[in-house]
């Protein structure tokens, strides 16, 4: 019994080292989950202290901390200057530094590029540079007020010449031609669109002295084309009254009997199948081969056109009839579609005496001048053939009050409706008007005066008149003659043949 109490008593004490570890063990354990759990608080208490002070920090939810395997793993945060320093943008200048400076923190550019802008040393040939560009800048503006008339005289004469108002257009661009000449500035285009509304005026001897400011090897050049042909057409014109002039000049002062007709048709019918190979026009013994005179115009065949014009005019001195004066003004229309200044007045007038539609001529001449005066007269004419003997004088008065530059001829027309209205003072007057406004008054104009005259008893002006053809080589026509001598009467003359004096 004895052996069994000791067993008994010796039981505990083999157990009690393991006991007392298990009691460390658990001791361990639970200072750790106290140490847990006051880490928590303190964690806990931290941010929320954090989140009312910033008020930004969300309260982040309660981690329950069981262990140590259960505490948050630490965040990297970076640092406060360099969170700032990735926030500002970087120098404007070297792109390295942030921008801002102590005085202008909003500066675009960093405390040392700042500073070097600030005090950039300036170079003297920079200087001189920037002087010199001034100095030109404003030689540019001088230069260019000086050129400013020109360049407005020009505007206005394009401007003009589209609207098909080509005397207008050519006093334009003479008064820019002779302004470039005077300030020495070269401008070839200017002297060609002046040359080519001359040509379309029928201004032959109006081109070459503009042509002579263009040089020969400018001519040559692909935009200068149509001026060349235009200054070689014109050539061929002068060639041809060179030479029409020559067969026809013996014949001046004959009477119309004594001309040849057929002969003189005959030889300017020939003159079309010639080539121009004699003979020195008027414009091509002023002008020389040096590139100083410009361009030399060659003709190498006579302009039909114009030996049909001369053919009229022939018809019109042998006083042929109306039917040959216009078969001759209709030639003049084919050969030379492109030439109204030649055949519109004539071709006109001829309608308008022969009871035809003048309303076609009048539209061409209008659309290719609308400056033109032609298109009026003729219907004024139209209207005295028609016996609208007021109509006609009120279209003259018109032009007459408008100071056209056929103001002589308005006056002729209306002394002709006044003598056919028997008021023969008044036609004088009107006539004798216009005789003395006229610088170089045609035959048919003195004619046309010395019939006014004999119609209203002006026996001196008629005299005058017949002294002024006598002191020429001429004489009164043989109908004005008559009318004066009582063998013809003004109906005669106005109402029958040819309509006119």
């Amino acid at each position: 019994m004895d052996d069994q109490k000791e067993k008994k008593n010796a039981a505990p004490e083999s157990n009690a080292e393991p006991n007392a570890a298990q009691s460390e063990e658990q001791a361990i354990h639970d200072e750790m989950e106290d140490l847990a759990k006051v880490f928590q608080e303190e964690l806990n208490r931290a941010k929320a202290e954090a989140a009312e002070v910033a008020n930004t920090v969300p309260e982040e939810p309660e981690i329950l901390i069981q262990g140590l395997d259960d505490l948050p793993a630490p965040t990297e945060e970076p640092a406060e200057d360099e969170e700032e320093e990735g926030e500002k943008p970087l120098c404007a200048c070297c792109e390295e530094h942030p921008a801002g400076t102590r005085e202008n923190p909003d500066s675009p550019y960093c405390e040392t590029c700042d500073t070097g802008l600030r005090h950039y040393p300036f170079d003297f040939v920079n200087i001189l540079l920037v002087l010199a560009v001034l100095v030109f800048t404003f030689y540019g503006c001088y230069v260019f007020a000086g050129h400013t008339q020109v360049f407005t005289e020009v505007h206005k004469a394009d401007s003009l010449a589209k609207q098909n108002k080509l005397y207008s257009a050519l006093d334009a661009y003479s008064t820019a031609a002779n302004t470039m000449v005077n300030q020495h500035i070269n401008g070839e285009l200017v002297y060609k669109r002046e040359i080519l509304v001359a040509y379309r005026l029928g201004g032959i001897n109006m081109m070459q002295e503009p042509a002579e400011n263009i040089k020969s090897w400018e001519m040559a050049l692909p935009h200068f084309r149509s001026l060349r042909l235009a200054l070689d057409e014109a050539e061929s014109f002068l060639a041809t009254v060179d030479a029409a002039n020559a067969i026809l000049a013996p014949y001046d002062t004959a009477k119309a009997e004594d001309i040849p007709y057929d002969d003189l048709i005959a030889q300017l019918d020939a003159l079309k199948d010639e080539a121009v190979t004699e003979g020195v026009t008027d414009l091509q013994e002023e002008t020389t081969m040096t590139e100083a005179a410009g361009y030399t115009p060659k003709a190498s065949k006579y302009n039909a056109a114009m030996l049909a014009f001369f053919k009229y005019q022939t018809a019109l001195i042998c006083e042929k009839d109306m039917a040959t004066q216009l078969k001759f003004a209709e030639e003049i229309r084919e050969y030379g579609e492109e030439y109204p200044w030649l055949y519109g007045a004539i071709l006109g007038d001829l309608y308008a005496r022969s009871g035809k539609d003048v309303e076609p001529i009048c539209k061409i001449l209008e659309a290719d001048n609308a400056e033109d005066d032609t298109p009026t007269l003729l219907r004024a004419i139209a209207k005295r053939m028609n016996g609208d003997y007021d109509g006609a004088i009120a279209l003259c008065e018109e032009k007459l009050e408008a100071q056209s530059s056929l103001s002589s001829e308005f006056y002729r027309q209306e002394g002709l409706c006044y003598l056919l209205k028997g008021d023969y003072d008044t036609a004088y007057s009107q006539v004798n008007a216009g005789f003395q406004n006229s610088t170089y008054p045609s035959m048919q104009y003195c004619n046309t005066l010395a019939l006014c005259a004999a119609a209203a008893g002006q026996t001196d002006a008629y005299n005058e008149v017949d002294e002024l053809f006598q002191s020429s080589g001429y004489t009164i026509s043989t109908e004005v003659a008559n009318y004066k001598n009582g063998t013809a009467t003004l109906e005669s003359i106005l109402l029958e043949g040819d309509y006119d004096v």
